[in-house]
């Protein structure tokens, strides 16, 4: 009898094992959830406020944001449409610039500081309508992350003699 039993709970520990290894082989993996880090929310934020500033937010600048995501952080349009929507809360939120563009100042080089300028003036151009709201705004995030006028109006003239040609 003491065999039988033994032989018994070996079964079943056994069977046990096998029914859990099927299990998880049929169990789909868990969806992994973008979870956007405060510099990617930081310029987010700001290239919202980009396209924000004219009163106007047009789907052509919504999807040059996302675009514009996708490639300076190689993120997914999915991740990057994620990380829209944050920044779209964040902006409706924000009340100045500061505690975005110190981050972008203390995180990024110079050239990637550079590079968040030239994303601005993509998106300002996007809806083929200059505001000056829109100029003051570059202006501005230039001067909070290090960059000087010489700089950013090389910037804007490098960038709108690239859409000109």
């Amino acid at each position: 009898m003491y065999i039988f039993n033994i032989l018994l709970i070996k079964i079943g520990i056994t069977m046990n094992f096998i029914k859990n290894l099927f299990k998880k082989e049929n169990q789909e993996a868990p969806e992994i959830k973008f979870t956007p880090n405060p510099l990617q929310i930081a310029i987010s934020t700001i290239l919202v406020r980009t396209a924000k500033i004219d009163d106007e937010f047009h789907i052509l600048e919504e999807q040059k944001i996302i675009d514009l995501l996708v490639e300076y952080f190689s993120i997914s349009k999915n991740d990057s449409a994620e990380l829209l929507s944050v920044g779209l809360n964040e902006e409706k939120d924000a009340t100045d610039l500061y505690s975005y563009t110190s981050l972008i100042k203390k995180e990024l080089s110079l050239q990637d500081r550079k590079k968040i300028l030239e994303m601005m003036w993509q998106i300002i151009v996007t809806d083929q309508n200059f505001d000056p709201y829109e100029n003051n705004l570059v202006w501005r995030v230039a001067e909070l992350i290090g960059i000087a006028t010489r700089e950013r109006v090389q910037i804007k003239k490098d960038f709108l003699n690239t859409i000109n040609d």
